[in-house]
């Protein structure tokens, strides 16, 4: 027999171990990582807890201090202890008693529940809250184990759910998690829960008056959709449904979680409960709500007495949340759940959101300084663009993207949303990839833009509603015209196919701009609108602004290349079909129109080597005619630009003009005709004596003085495409077409250089530009001249920018007038005249207007008036000889943009040579120091260029013995070396003269005695002459090249004597 001392000390011993381990998960339970709770939790129910072999004091002891846990704000206490007890509960064995050894009842469990988690009589604040915490979680676990429902007991379950809403009433802060575990346990146990106890919840709620709240929406309407067959009591509701349309009302003050304000007796059991506390986060029944709507707006059998969405939208949202009366709390609700439905509602429901009032409340906030508004409609417009659809490009009234733009336009009285909002918006629906989006986009603003001005709308207002609406317009074209630009390194097919979409809806939107552009000034043209051209919509204010932002755009399709160059010839071959489609009489003159038309016919028949859809059609009409056009050298067969694309580019850009009303359009479209004939003579010519002779003429020096009168005009888009067309033209240009661009180089900066340039009719003041009272001082930059690094600024900066400086001078010239007005006033011994002074003028008489004055009197008051209008028209001519200067600055940059763009693309042709010693003298000459620095800079490139062998060649100049050319060249580098002058023109001196120096060494080697002998003179010239201003910098250089060159000579001239 064993001895029961030894057996009762190993009980012991084992119980002692138990408790140890127990202690151990206990631990686990309430550590901060998740791993160690679950290790915890399972170590418990798998080795501690034993179903049917675990006694029930033993359980009780275990599930007494799980509950006790969960009171606890230990680490993550709670959440460990919650996870152990639902898992042990689930395994619990049951018995309808509680006088079994080995099982506990289900009224135990709750009693245990409720006797740990009540807090102890003078505890602290925050004990008690950590209580009934504990009761929340422990009510969450028992509902989530399902062990009331192993055998369903009515009265347990009455008692846990008088518990939970007893809770919700004593503790509204709580109110909400009590009602979400509800929630849960309906969900969670859809195929266990009786209906009796379903029906149990809703009347437990309404006893505690707790069903016409937030928590008791979300409950009913989840019990009433998946038990179905749940006798629930309807009576809690007036119209037996918490989404009646009648009761929509009701729904929005529950909803948004406000206590009735209702006072009649006989509602007094169905009065709206509200909350003590308000929560930054949106409650869960607003999910359940918007799910249930969505479930009856999709489904064709849903109940026709339930509010639809926007019905609710308008009522709950637009007059509830974003009520102008609503407080901040409220209307941050809207902003969340705003941005819920565009995460989760179907597409044709967005529309319904942007009611006035609650797009007003957006902008409103996006501009208000309280961060956490703001913050909520920041998050809120960030998700606009998420819903937009290629669909919308189709839909009736363009779908939610027309609703949407249309909806912020009218919240910031069609003023530009983003500016006044300081957001993203609607810069983030322009950067949407899909093209069908974007043209969703443009129809709506076409559409705001062309619609008919009301009775009551202020001029002003249309004002600007037409002028915001070009200018989205134009972000839309921008992104479309920039997206390829972008994608140019990737050449997947899909790539392509999208860039070509882009392009294509560019052309559209640019196509029906050039029809307001070209034809708004004609008054016979809006008798004869079409649907498809609808023009003289637009204000004569707002022409010229959309003006300028066609000819921006099309500035920036040149950056495109061959791509833009098609956008562009698109678009103005666009302008005889428009004609055509309005019925109207001819724009110009008959003798004009038969110019124009004749340019009309070369355009459309010169072939290039891109390809627009009237080309295509007029394809087989040039191949009847002649073979040679097809299979030139210099056309099709190219790459762009060839003079054909140049040529092309021409006659568009002169078209284009003319339908602009630009003064010297036709005749230098005629000119240009005049020379296409005689290119065609010349052909002709060529052809009898070679069969083979090119379509390209010899010279076409003559169209460099076309170009350069696009460049002299302030246009971005003209400054462009003269680069374009000098680029094509540029292996045709001789020497005679590069000096008419070097002379202008040469001219003063001043008014006489001005009527040289432009050859001025009227009689210019012929002042020497040395006047310090005229001139500007050199350090300064001329604030009109742009740099040519600003190429890929955006347009509407640029044009914002000219928009500021003409604002500028509008105030400068009002402030000449109020000076000279206060000047006059003095003389005359009177006040400056106002308006008041000239209406009390016509009313009453001046008493002293009969007196006369006197001789000496007279003879004083014309010294006076003398005087006033000497210093006037000395300002006056301050300001003509100051914006003389100004245009002579800009008309040479706009060269160095010619001879910049000829010096990157014909690098080994000989002639870029003789730009050297101008371009020189230019930086050493000129009093802007801009165009100094530029011109240093564009010659340092070209030296940085020219590396190697990799420098012109000579062998290709038409002079029988190009060298001696280069030779004087050589000198004039010298001379200007020589001068005095600025470090940097010294520094590309010195680069030049050796790039010469390379030049004529790779030619022929033995130029390097000539060249010796330059530098010699050179060097003699810096130790006897005085006025020789040589630095010693420009020799160190010919030291280093003639080191580095000295083997290569060596064996060049070795060869040569051999």
């Amino acid at each position: 027999m064993s001895d029961p001392g030894l057996k009762m000390s190993k009980n012991l011993k084992r119980k002692r171990e138990v408790d140890t381990e127990l202690v151990q998960v206990y631990e686990q339970l309430a550590d901060d990582n998740e791993s160690v709770r679950l290790k915890g939790a399972h170590t418990l129910v798998s080795k501690i807890f034993k179903p049917g072999v675990t006694s029930a004091e033993q359980t009780r002891t275990i599930l007494t201090r799980l509950f006790r846990g969960l009171c606890s704000s230990r680490k993550a206490a709670r959440l460990g202890f919650s996870v152990a007890l639902t898992e042990l509960l689930s395994q619990l064995p049951l018995e309808l008693d509680s006088g079994s050894e080995i099982s506990l009842s289900v009224g135990t469990i709750v009693d245990i529940l409720e006797a740990q988690t009540v807090p102890e009589g003078g505890t602290s604040g925050q004990d008690e809250r950590d209580h009934y915490f504990g009761r929340v979680f422990g009510a969450d676990a028992v509902l989530k184990s399902g062990v009331l429902l192993k055998k369903p007991d009515l009265a347990v379950w009455k008692r846990l759910l008088d518990l939970i809403c007893s809770l919700a009433i004593k503790k509204p802060w709580l109110r909400q998690e009590c009602g979400w575990i509800l929630v849960n346990c309906i969900v969670l146990n859809r195929e266990k829960l009786p209906d009796t106890f379903v029906a149990e919840i809703i009347e437990q709620l309404a006893a505690h008056k707790l069903v016409r709240s937030p928590e008791g929406v979300a409950i009913w309407l989840t019990a009433e959709r998946l038990f179905p067959s749940a006798n629930l009591p309807r009576s809690v509701w007036k119209h037996g449904d918490p989404l009646a349309k009648k009761d929509v009302n009701v729904l929005a003050e529950f909803l948004k979680d406000a206590r009735s304000q209702s006072s009649e007796q006989e509602d007094s059991e169905l009065e709206v409960q509200g909350s003590a506390r308000w929560s930054a986060n949106l409650h869960f029944a607003w999910d359940i709500v918007l799910d249930e709507i969505f479930r009856g707006e999709a489904s064709s059998k849903g109940k026709s007495d339930r509010v639809t969405f926007d019905k609710f939208w308008d009522t709950v949202v637009d007059k509830g949340l974003f009520s102008p009366s609503s407080s901040t709390e409220r209307k941050a609700w809207g902003f969340s759940l705003w941005r819920k439905v565009f995460e989760k509602a179907p597409q044709h429901l967005l529309e319904h959101t942007f009611t006035p009032q609650a797009t007003r409340c957006l902008a409103n906030s996006l501009k208000s300084s309280e961060r956490f508004l703001q913050k909520h409609a920041q998050r809120l417009s960030q998700a606009f663009h998420t819903r937009l659809v290629p669909e919308d490009r189709t839909a009736r009234r363009h779908g939610v993207t027309g609703a949407c733009i249309r909806a912020l336009l009218e919240s910031v009285s069609y003023g530009d949303f983003d500016q006044l909002t300081k957001s993203k918006t609607f810069q983030s629906f322009v950067e949407l990839e899909d093209p069908q989006i974007l043209e969703a986009v443009y129809w709506t603003l076409d559409s705001v833009l062309r619609t008919k001005s009301a009775e009551d709308e202020d001029p002003k207002t249309t004002l600007i509603r037409q002028k915001t609406c070009i200018s989205l317009e134009s972000k839309v074209v921008s992104a479309l015209l920039r997206s390829p630009d972008q994608k140019t390194q990737t050449h997947t097919e899909s790539s392509a196919d999208a860039t070509k979409q882009r392009t294509e809806l560019a052309k559209i939107i640019l196509s029906v701009w050039v029809s307001e552009v070209c034809f708004w000034a004609h008054p016979d043209a809006s008798r004869h609108d079409t649907r498809e051209h609808t023009i003289h919509t637009i204000l004569p204010e707002v022409w010229e602004f959309l003006k300028e932002r066609f000819t921006l755009a099309l500035e920036q399709a040149l950056r495109l290349g061959p791509i833009g160059a098609d956008v562009l010839l698109e678009v103005v071959l666009h302008i005889p079909d428009i004609e055509k489609k309005i019925r109207k009489a001819n724009t110009f003159d008959d003798s004009v129109q038969d110019i124009v038309q004749k340019g009309w016919h070369v355009l459309k028949n010169i072939p290039t080597t891109f390809h627009t859809p009237e080309k295509k059609r007029a394809s087989a009409a040039r191949q009847k005619e002649t073979k040679a056009k097809t299979t030139t050298n210099d056309t099709t067969n190219g790459t762009f630009p060839t003079f054909a694309d140049g040529l092309s580019l021409l006659y568009a850009v002169v078209l284009l003009q003319a339908y602009l009303d630009e003064t010297d359009a036709v005749e230098i479209l005629q000119e240009l005709l005049q020379h296409q004939q005689q290119w065609g003579l010349e052909k002709q010519k060529r052809k009898a004596k070679d069969s083979g002779a090119s379509a390209v003429p010899e010279s076409i020096d003559d169209i460099v003085e076309i170009i350069l009168s696009f460049a002299s005009k302030p246009s971005k888009f003209l400054r462009r495409i003269s680069v374009e067309i000098f680029d094509a033209f540029a292996p045709h240009i001789t020497e005679q077409g590069l000096e008419s661009l070097c002379q202008i180089l040469k001219t003063k900066e001043n008014a006489q250089g001005q009527q040289e340039m432009f050859q001025a009719e009227e009689d210019v003041d012929m002042e020497d530009g040395d006047d310090s009272d005229v001139e500007v001082d050199s350090d300064v930059e001329v604030e009109s001249v742009s740099e040519s690094d600003d190429d890929d600024d955006d347009a509407s900066s640029s044009s914002a920018a000219s928009e500021d400086e003409e604002g500028e001078e509008d105030d400068d010239e009002d402030e000449e007038l109020a000076k000279f007005d206060a000047a006059l006033a003095s003389a005359l011994g009177t006040r400056p005249l106002d308006q008041n002074d000239v209406a009390a003028d016509n009313d009453e008489d001046d008493e002293d207007s009969d007196q006369d004055m006197g001789d000496d009197e007279m003879m004083e008051l014309d010294n006076k008036l003398a005087e006033v209008f000497r210093a006037r028209q000395t300002k006056s001519k301050k300001k003509e000889a100051k914006d003389a200067r100004e245009n002579v600055v800009n008309f040479k940059n706009r060269v160095l943009d010619l001879i910049d763009s000829y010096l990157k693309h014909q690098q080994h042709n000989p002639l870029t040579i003789n730009l050297l010693v101008p371009l020189l003298r230019l930086a050493r000459t000129t009093r802007t120091k801009q165009l100094a620095d530029r011109a240093c800079n564009i010659l340092q490139q070209f030296c940085a260029r020219c590396k190697g062998f990799n420098v012109p060649q000579l062998n290709n100049a038409l002079e029988p013995d190009p060298s001696l050319a280069v030779l004087e060249t050589l000198v004039g580098i010298h001379e200007e070396a020589a001068r005095e002058s600025s470090n940097a023109h010294s520094s590309v001196a010195s680069q030049a003269s050796i790039l010469v120096v390379k030049v004529l060494v790779k030619a022929d080697p033995g130029h390097i005695e000539d060249i010796v002998d330059i530098y010699a003179d050179t060097r003699r010239r810096q130790l006897t002459d005085k006025s020789a201003r040589i630095l010693p910098g420009f020799f160190t250089d010919w030291n280093n090249w003639c080191q580095s060159a000295r083997e290569r000579l060596i064996q060049q001239m070795g060869l040569i004597q051999i």
